[in-house]
């Protein structure tokens, strides 16, 4: 059976960690599951769900896209799903229309769980959901509380289910409190209060604060330690400033590992407004904390004040000191109510939740109208021949270099070797890996894949870039670069490589898909033209582009740039924690631009700077920005200004058009950017890819 999850936003909330807890049990024999997200930007946990086997879809290809709704209508009518869960008010009910206006014989059934009260949404979304929900076939609430803030004809139907967690996996990271309390700069004797809670009105963090300066003034020896991450974080670290809380609280923002803190903590803490039933609270069973909680949603019907729980009235800063050093002074309650915990948590394992939504899936979808998956496309057989795989050893160079040449075919350029070793040998990010096939010595196929580093939210990604692969002519059909690619994957995966990228061309795009690449979108891409002749030059020289650059005698060259002032803080910050963009430093943007085989300059004006370099496509004469420095309106004014003055056709970028600097998007697009895990199992969306021309640019 086929089913697709719709989510506003795979980030690290409740309501997203129950899909994945979810993920982690559900019957793959019976039940092939994908999900659906909005927001881009919120894609945290799309890797832990790929891992257990849910394929995840971003909806939108940049970040305010207001097609996301035409994607989401696409997906439900292309994949043959029977039953759609709608786990999000507003795209649930874009999902339902979507849905309700296919034929009947191919309709998927409709469930929705609702993971908040109702009146917590805008008004135009209470309005949607409320419209579109007579169409469910059956419908969940997290809480009574939850059920009964539903009107319409989802309170008619809706029944309340305790969703849950993956208790083996929680209760497995104790055993790294030790190394967490190190890393946080905890002492082993701390006594410390743990909370997972996004920087949300609804979390009331001041509420927090005022009780962690009251519990200071008392003199009571507890600090704090909260994860989360929201559109509040830089008001509530402002708070905790004014507060004198420093030495107190310890702010940690977003944590992967969120749970793995939690069980480096001794109590749990939440000073929520309102709430469903949080994750968050089942996970601090789990790890048996106890736990102090405002007395509102799944906590107070869940829990019970002084048997299993210290509940208070939310918004009291009072209450909610006092209960804290209850638990902070009292041993013999603060085992108590730990001991509690470990009994309650058996009561919110997601197996049992999973197994009541699967037999929802199954009653609401008849056996008669399951439909199954495509069938996949398999690739042809083929019969290896008889040939090694191996690593390429230095005296096979000259062999590579002459296959490369025959089988991509050559300008005869003395210079391609040297190019060839700056690309693998020399590289910023260390030298390729590369692996050959022989036939009785014989060098017949080769499979280089470059390095390449990325940046995501101050982590660094380590990923190869799919490039430089020939087969010998008289080899070819036998299933070589199938083979040396797959032995390559294997070779980086233990290597600890995060993900593999390229952008592969139409002809060599099915082969790619077929081991297991994913398409992630069409790059955008923006050409200003030199007037009417430029425009019309373009349009007559649509081939590929010189590998060789044309010589420029604009700006200046590359080093010396660096060597003077280079990027000088004019850096373009990423626009959101989950944006990956190459991990740019000095000495990537020496290696880079900085060889003279390539003829890269460097234009600066003082305010903004591009690294730009000439090459003819055809008749028409190219400037490709490969960077861009400081204001990106201004870098692209700069651009175009070279282009003018080296009298170039045109200036080709990667990004959206701007019309107020006079670029256009390119006819046609950019190039298809695809990925394949190695390590790291998240599909990042196109949105999240911050790339230049020089990312992406064959050389």
């Amino acid at each position: 059976m086929r089913v697709l999850w719709v989510v506003k936003g795979l980030g690290p909330g409740g309501a997203e960690r129950l899909l994945v807890a979810a993920a982690s049990v559900h019957a793959e024999d019976r039940f092939d599951i994908e999900c659906a997200y909005v927001l881009p930007w919120k894609d945290h946990l799309a890797g832990e769900l790929e891992s257990a086997g849910v394929k995840t879809h971003c909806l939108s290809k940049r970040r305010s896209d207001p097609l996301w709704p035409i994607n989401l209508a696409r997906l439900i009518r292309s994949g043959n799903f029977d039953v759609v869960h709608i786990h999000s008010p507003l795209p649930g009910s874009v999902a339902r229309i979507a849905a309700r206006t296919m034929r009947a014989a191919n309709r998927p059934a409709l469930i929705s769980t609702e993971h908040n009260r109702w009146e917590t949404h805008r008004l135009p979304t209470r309005f949607a959901n409320r419209l579109t929900s007579q169409w469910d076939a059956a419908s969940f609430a997290v809480t009574d509380e939850v059920r009964d803030s539903l009107s319409g004809p989802a309170a008619a139907h809706a029944v309340t289910l305790r969703h849950g967690i993956n208790l083996e996996q929680v209760s497995a990271e104790v055993q790294h409190r030790g190394e967490i309390r190190e890393e946080l700069g905890l002492a082993v004797d701390d006594f410390v209060v743990g909370t997972v809670a996004n920087f949300r009105p609804q979390k009331d963090y001041p509420n927090l604060l005022g009780a962690i300066r009251l519990l200071a003034d008392r003199d009571v020896p507890v600090r704090v330690v909260a994860v989360g991450q929201g559109p509040q974080e830089e008001e509530i670290r402002a708070l905790a400033d004014e507060l004198g809380l420093r030495n107190r609280l310890i702010l940690t923002g977003f944590r992967a590992d969120a749970v793995r803190v939690m069980a480096a903590c001794d109590a749990f803490v939440l000073a929520s407004k309102w709430e469903g039933l949080p994750v968050a609270v089942m996970e601090a069973l789990a790890l048996g904390l106890p736990i102090v909680a405002s007395n509102v949603g799944g906590m107070a019907e869940e829990l019970t004040d002084g048997i299993d729980a210290l509940l208070v009235p939310p918004g009291d800063s009072g209450a909610l000191a006092a209960a804290i050093e209850r638990v902070v002074t009292d041993e013999s309650l603060c085992n108590k109510l730990g001991k509690a915990s470990l009994g309650r948590a058996p009561e919110f394992g997601a197996a049992r939740a999973e197994g009541e939504i699967e037999a929802a899936y199954e009653r609401v979808a008849s056996p008669s109208e399951v439909r199954s998956a495509p069938a996949p496309t398999r690739p042809r057989r083929t019969v290896a021949v008889e040939t090694e795989i191996r690593e390429a050893q230095p005296e096979d160079r000259d062999a590579i270099i002459n296959l490369l040449r025959r089988s991509l075919g050559s300008d005869g350029d003395q210079r391609y070797p040297e190019l060839f070793a700056w690309k693998h040998d020399h590289n910023r990010f260390g030298p390729s890996p590369m692996w050959v096939a022989t036939d009785n010595d014989r060098v017949v196929a080769f499979r280089a894949l470059m390095r390449w580093e990325f940046l995501r939210g101050g982590q660094v990604l380590r990923a190869v870039r799919a490039v430089d692969t020939a087969t010998d002519p008289d080899y070819q059909g036998q299933g070589l670069f199938r083979r040396l690619t797959m032995h390559g994957l294997e070779a980086v995966h233990a290597d600890g490589v995060d993900f593999v990228f390229n952008t592969p061309n139409s002809q060599s795009l099915p082969g790619y898909l077929k081991m297991g690449w994913r398409e992630v979108g069409q790059l955008p891409a923006a050409v200003r033209f030199a007037g009417p002749g430029g425009a019309v030059q373009a349009v007559c020289s649509r081939e590929p582009a010189n590998r060789w650059s044309t010589e420029l005698d604009l700006g200046s060259q590359v080093l010396d740039w660096l060597a003077a002032e280079g990027v000088a803080g004019r850096s373009v910050l990423p626009a959101d924690v989950r944006e990956i963009a190459t991990n740019t430093d000095a000495d990537y943007l020496a290696w880079r631009f900085g060889t003279p085989l390539l003829g890269y300059r460097v234009v600066d004006d003082g305010d903004s700077a591009v690294i730009v370099r000439a090459r003819m496509r055809g008749t028409a004469k190219e400037l490709a920005v490969v960077a861009e420095f400081g204001d990106l309106n201004g870098a692209q004014r700069l651009a175009a200004k070279t282009a003018s003055e080296a009298g170039c056709s045109y200036a080709i970028r990667i990004g959206r058009r701007n019309l107020l600097t006079g670029y256009l998007g390119l006819p046609g697009g950019g190039p298809t950017l695809t990925w394949r895990a190695v390590n790291d199992q998240g599909f990042p969306p196109l949105a999240n890819w911050a790339l230049s021309l020089g990312d992406i640019e064959l050389f």
